[in-house]
């Protein structure tokens, strides 16, 4: 479990199973989080060697290590193109790299959820 170094408390480390996000993960004022597709989450169930594979901490931190790399990866894409990936789009790796299932836009929260798949 990791702490938090000023407050020498636990931080909670979100769930494969809920939005991921992180506070440095914007573009332009905008938020960027993350969901993972039921096939995605499927697969990586397949990975882990425990009952409550949602919470294993080796798959966690391993989704939560790819999704920062798909983070990078449509900053990227942004920085070069000057929109967004679109629904059918592969980040960061055109053949094991994770599709972009779905993108929901809340205007209101300006937050950008990015459902990814394999």
């Amino acid at each position: 479990m990791k702490l938090d170094n000023s407050l020498n408390v636990p931080v909670r480390t979100p769930s494969i199973m809920e939005t991921i996000a992180q506070p440095d993960w914007s573009i332009e004022k905008w938020q960027i989080h993350f969901l993972l597709s039921e096939k995605y989450l499927h697969q990586v169930k397949k990975l882990s060697k425990i009952t409550r594979w949602y919470d294993d901490p080796v798959i966690v931190d391993t989704c939560h290590d790819r999704l920062r790399t798909c983070f990078q990866s449509i900053r990227d894409f942004h920085d070069t193109f000057g929109i967004l990936p679109q629904v059918g789009d592969r980040l960061y790796d055109e053949d094991s790299g994770l599709l972009v299932q779905d993108r929901s836009i809340d205007g209101g929260l300006r937050v950008i959820t990015f459902t990814l798949s394999i």
